[in-house]
């Protein structure tokens, strides 16, 4: 992103010339305090804004309000469909990838549903990819997610408030994952409110403070307490 700004209305910029860069096979961790802009700092690197000022690139080649298949983002609630089993929410990312036809008729390729089993065993779903998303619990659902946008085939996930809404202990299994996903090359975005995930979890961190950044830092350079002074 670079001098990126946004405002939904006029005159009133939620984002303010922000430069921040992510990378392959990292995890950032971005803070702030509510309606500091951490939202539509996502929605903007997911294409699924298109910033008033400033650039959104992502590789090669200009984003701006156009959503990529390299680009996941799970938004805070995560609209898993309740009536579809894991493996059919999972086979949802390969859509956009498929003629018209093969997505009205419902029939996948032998490959992706392959692919997309794999993907569900990777993130520990392998004995409920029949189960209707509705019968699983808060952190096999974040999975769910998560497993939609690596069927995508998705390099850069974006997370918001990613575990939020789950206890302590599902929200570190659920972040363990991006542990051994980053492996792999994928690079993570992800906002949340507790600085006490960022020195665990996180590569590097942001701090988003009234539509500004203030802080962009790798985290072995920053302290919890130091973090925090900034928000």
């Amino acid at each position: 992103m670079r001098d990126v700004s946004y405002a939904y209305r006029l005159g009133k910029p939620v984002l303010h010339s922000v430069n921040l860069t992510i990378e392959s096979g990292e995890v950032l961790m971005i803070l702030g305090r509510s309606g500091a802009g951490k939202t539509t700092l996502l929605k903007l690197a997911a294409g699924l804004l298109k910033p008033q000022s400033g650039s959104v690139i992502y590789e090669d080649g200009r984003l701006e309000g156009k959503v990529s298949q390299s680009i996941a983002y799970v938004p805070q609630k995560i609209g898993v469909v309740e009536n579809l089993t894991v493996l059919e929410n999972a086979l949802l990312g390969a859509l956009g990838k498929l003629p018209f036809l093969t997505q009205v008729v419902g029939s996948f390729p032998k490959e992706l549903v392959a692919r997309a089993v794999e993907v569900c065993e990777i993130l520990g779903l392998g004995e409920h990819i029949h189960a209707k998303a509705r019968e699983l619990s808060g952190g096999q659902r974040q999975r769910v997610a998560i497993a939609r946008g690596l069927v995508q085939g998705a390099k850069l996930v974006l997370a918001d408030e990613f575990v939020s809404q789950l206890d302590p202990l599902t929200s570190l299994e659920v972040l363990e994952l991006t542990r051994e996903l980053k492996k792999q090359g994928i690079g993570f975005a992800i906002t949340t409110h507790d600085v006490h995930f960022v020195p665990k979890f996180g590569d590097k961190v942001a701090v988003i403070k009234e539509g500004r950044l203030v802080l962009h830092s790798n985290v072995s350079d920053m302290s919890v307490e130091e973090v925090l002074n900034v928000i």
